[in-house]
C-alpha cells in the first residue's frame, strides 16, 4: 500500500520535472514544506536518489511502450482470444 509520504514525494518530483528543475532531496523537501506535508526525513532523499539520472518526462511518456504493449500473440485482441 502506498503511504501519504510516498505519494507526496512522487507529486513533488513530478512538479519539479514539469518545471525542468533538477530533482533533489532538498527541493522535494522544500515543496513538501510549502504544502505543509510532514514526512520522515529519509523520504525526499530516497526518491531523489531513485530518480537520479532518469528523465521523469520520458518515463511518463513511454509508460505504455514497454514489453507486452501491443496486440496479443496471434494478432487477435483479448476478446477474440477468449471467445474463440
Amino acid at each position: 500500500m502506498t503511504s501519504k509520504a510516498e505519494l507526496a514525494c512522487v507529486y513533488s518530483a513530478l512538479i519539479l520535472a514539469d518545471d525542468d528543475v533538477a530533482i533533489t532531496g532538498e527541493k522535494i523537501q522544500t515543496i513538501l514544506k510549502a504544502a505543509s506535508v510532514d514526512v520522515e526525513p529519509y523520504w525526499p532523499g530516497l526518491f531523489a536518489k531513485a530518480l537520479e539520472g532518469i528523465s521523469v518526462k520520458d518515463l511518463i511518456t513511454n509508460v505504455g511502450s514497454g514489453v507486452g504493449a501491443g496486440p496479443a500473440p496471434g494478432g487477435g485482441n483479448f476478446t477474440d482470444t477468449i471467445l474463440h
